[in-house]
Order: C-alpha cells, then sequence, then structure tokens
C-alpha cells in the first residue's frame, strides 16, 4: 500500500474542495499535524477516518487507498474488512484466512494528554495491532528533543513485556519538538501473542523516553484501550 499515493489522493481532496488543512482537520475531527502527516505520505488515516473522508466527501474509501477513483462499486463492508486486512495483517494472511475470520476493534488512548488511532484485528488463530498515529495534545511545545523511543508494552502480573518499539534514543542532527517525533512514530505488530488469549482484555500501554540536548531523560506512558467494534 503506497502512502504516499495515498496522501497525495487526500492533498487533491482538500484542494478540489478549497479547504485549508485546518478546515479540512476540523471537518473530520482531527487535527492539523495529522492532515499534513497524510499528505505527505507519513501515515495513513485509521479506519474511522477513512469513513469520514468517503462520506462527506462522496468518495469510496478503495479509491482513496489505490490513490485514484474508482468506476466499479462494491460492497462497503466488505472493502472495510479488506482494508484492515491488508492495513493490519498484509496480503499474505488475506490469501490464506477469509475476512469473516477476523474481528476488529478501535485501539485508543486512555491518556489526557494523547491521542492515540489505532485499529487491532483479532481470531483465534493470531492477533495483530496497527497504531497510525500518536498526537501530543499539551499546548504549546516549547520544549526540544534529540532523540525519542515509543516502546508498546503489555502489562500483566506486574511484568512489563515488550510487544514493539519504535525509534532510539540516538542523536538526531535537529532537536525536535515532541509533537515532530511523534510524527514519524507508528506501530505494525503482525502477530502478537496476549498473556490472557484475549487481545480486548490485553493491559497494553505506550511508553514515550526522550533525550533533551542536555542528556536529560524525560518519559511518558499511554494507557491504551481496545473499545469498539470496526465490524
Amino acid at each position: 500500500m503506497d502512502q504516499e499515493k495515498i496522501g497525495k489522493f487526500i492533498l487533491n481532496i482538500r484542494k478540489q474542495n478549497q479547504m485549508t488543512q485546518k478546515e479540512f482537520a476540523n471537518k473530520l475531527n482531527v487535527t492539523a499535524q495529522a492532515v499534513s502527516k497524510w499528505e505527505n505520505g507519513r501515515g495513513i488515516p485509521d479506519i474511522e477516518i477513512l469513513q469520514k473522508i468517503s462520506k462527506e466527501f462522496n468518495i469510496d474509501i478503495d479509491s482513496i487507498l489505490t490513490g485514484s477513483k474508482k468506476k466499479r462499486k462494491i460492497s462497503k463492508k466488505y472493502i472495510i474488512v479488506v482494508i484492515l486486512l491488508f492495513l493490519i495483517l498484509g496480503t499474505t494472511i488475506y490469501t490464506i484466512l477469509s475476512p469473516k475470520d477476523y474481528n476488529f476493534t478501535d485501539v485508543t488512548s486512555a491518556s489526557k494528554k494523547f491521542n492515540v488511532s489505532g485499529v487491532a484485528a483479532y481470531s483465534s488463530a493470531k492477533n495483530s495491532i496497527y497504531i497510525s498515529d500518536i498526537e501530543y495534545l499539551d499546548g504549546d511545545e516549547d520544549k526540544k528533543y534529540v532523540g525519542v523511543e515509543c516502546i508498546l508494552y503489555e502489562s500483566h502480573n506486574n511484568l512489563d513485556e515488550k510487544v514493539s518499539q519504535c525509534g532510539s534514543l540516538e542523536k538526531h542532527n535537529t532537536p525536535k519538538t515532541l509533537s515532530e517525533l511523534l510524527e514519524e512514530t507508528e506501530f505494525r505488530v503482525d502477530n502478537f501473542t496476549c498473556t490472557n488469549n484475549n487481545i480486548q482484555n490485553s493491559n497494553l500501554y505506550i511508553s514515550i523516553n526522550l533525550l533533551d540536548e542536555d542528556d536529560k531523560l524525560t518519559t511518558y506512558k499511554i494507557p491504551l484501550e481496545l473499545t469498539g467494534s470496526c465490524n
């Protein structure tokens, strides 16, 4: 799936409707930062936002994800299932397993300082997680950092097990704000073995470790919630 092509398609939708990034973001109840990230090919909207774009601008989701308008109409429910399988599981899994073998749930933040957008797919055989956006909400940012390490953990019986990691604490050439660093952060976990065999009851959280120019370490913890159904 070509994120850059999807981003250009979203950019064209916005420009055709003569909207600024802020106006487009307000229409979808997201931040202008998220819109900028999509348009520059650094991420894609989650399924809920894709549905909003489809509804608000009368464009089918399949066209958005392929980056070109399709003439043939396909069942919307089928499209959503296929999209999630491609986003989270990959084409190999899709060819082996039927879409109806999987259930889907939103992955969101339980923190007031951060928004998290993602989707989890689960079945009796396999669990997968895709987190596309992490947004910092705590006002203006003056502080800048030279390194960021984001780790997805599962906590069980007072033990924390690393599920996936994005980034490292190696120093960057140019100091950046937390929001700028998070633009480059996403998680794709193709095969997640949860401790209690039920992904919806898993105690998941993201740890964000930040290194500033004085080598001081700052850490944020974002508890995650798996709620609702995307079926």
